[in-house]
């Protein structure tokens, strides 16, 4: 693999030879240290802290904010200035178990790798695709089609949906989470049924056989929850990438502006009606009138989701970058605080009134 050199003009043609770049998953969970890079080269990831003959010849150093540390402890007492410091998680603020410096100088990153769109290496649970796997949700300004309801793809609709008798399921696990989302299934359980599935309610699946619950979920239910447990910019997660692919429409709970990961007409937000009553009424009346309710999967046509397969793929490509551009003068980056990056004014409170 080569790179052109800064030096380079249309009369002088040199190359350099790009280095492979090692990255040292230095406190990680063990999720993560088994994680590949998939379809990168010159890229080496390790957990292994004798991978080298010195902690400084890493080229990034990786920090997970879903374990219990702080970084007056754990930090290496010596930072190379080449090097970069990564902070990595997936959970929200309010499940990250890690313990933020008090003094935000004592824990100084570089970059970030989380599921926030404002993250130096975007890190989503999933994503949207046209049909030929292009990536299409543009970080800044998604531009989804607009909804069109063809006669024939609604009629195929509507016979994969005849089975349908109940109108919605919830796999839940946590009982009470940050979202109180388990306040708002009780206020909806009085207009509707909702079968909720786990140790937070009385019907049970093996969840471990993902698939043959979500195909008994596609055959039986209208609809299917994806509340999430933390109301926190961004944060969506596998519970509505992984129903998408089923035909069954997703109500959502969230802190995410779902419209700039979902395409429109594809799901349906809680926090768009003002009461839980409102909502209930509204997901009795699509189960009520089909024609209306297949509608929802309009968007199966011209788009796919898609499950990420979590791997170190676009941090090796975001680092060759960087490196590249930090050996020209061009990069220089910097989190002085990064508990005010990611906790301060991350998270809300629901919109959607309890009654």
């Amino acid at each position: 693999m080569y790179i052109l050199t800064p030096q380079q003009n249309s009369l002088e043609q040199s190359v350099e030879k790009v280095k492979p770049i090692f990255i040292l998953l230095y406190e990680t969970p063990t999720w993560m240290q088994r994680l590949k890079v998939l379809g990168v080269s010159d890229c080496v990831v390790t957990a292994d802290k004798n991978y080298l003959p010195d902690i400084e010849q890493f080229d990034a150093l990786v920090f997970s904010g879903s374990d219990n540390w702080a970084a007056e402890e754990v930090f290496p007492k010596k930072r190379s200035p080449h090097q970069y410091y990564v902070f990595a998680d997936l959970e929200s603020p309010f499940y990250t178990m890690h313990k933020f410096s008090m003094n935000p100088l004592e824990e100084i990153y570089n970059l970030t790798m989380t599921y926030r769109r404002d993250s130096d290496i975007y890190w989503p649970y999933g994503f949207i695709t046209d049909q030929k796997i292009q990536y299409v949700d543009d970080l800044q300004a998604p531009k989804w089609k607009s909804p069109v309801f063809d006669d024939n793809a609604s009629n195929i609709a509507l016979e994969r949906v005849k089975t349908k008798t109940r109108l919605a399921a919830w796999f839940v696990s946590n009982c009470k989470p940050a979202s109180k989302r388990h306040n708002l299934v009780k206020v909806l359980q009085k207009h509707i049924g909702i079968d909720v599935y786990g140790k937070c309610g009385n019907f049970t699946c093996d969840i471990k056989d993902s698939n043959h619950c979500y195909e008994m979920v596609e055959e039986k239910y209208f609809f299917y929850f994806s509340f999430e447990n933390s109301l926190c910019k961004d944060y969506l997660t596998e519970k509505v990438f992984n129903v998408m692919k089923y035909n069954v429409v997703p109500v959502v709970y969230g802190g995410a502006n779902y419209s700039h990961h979902l395409p429109p007409h594809s799901y349906i937000d809680a926090n768009d009606f003002a009461t839980a009553t409102e909502l209930a009424n509204y997901l009795k009346y699509l189960a009520s009138n089909p024609h209306e309710y297949v509608k929802y999967f309009w968007w199966k046509t011209h788009y796919r989701t898609v499950s990420t397969v979590k791997s170190y793929s676009n941090l090796c490509k975001k680092l060759h970058e960087y490196i590249t551009e930090s050996r020209m003068g061009q990069f220089t980056r910097t989190y002085r605080d990064i508990n005010s990056w990611f906790n301060v004014g991350q998270c809300t409170q629901p919109r959607i009134k309890m009654n």
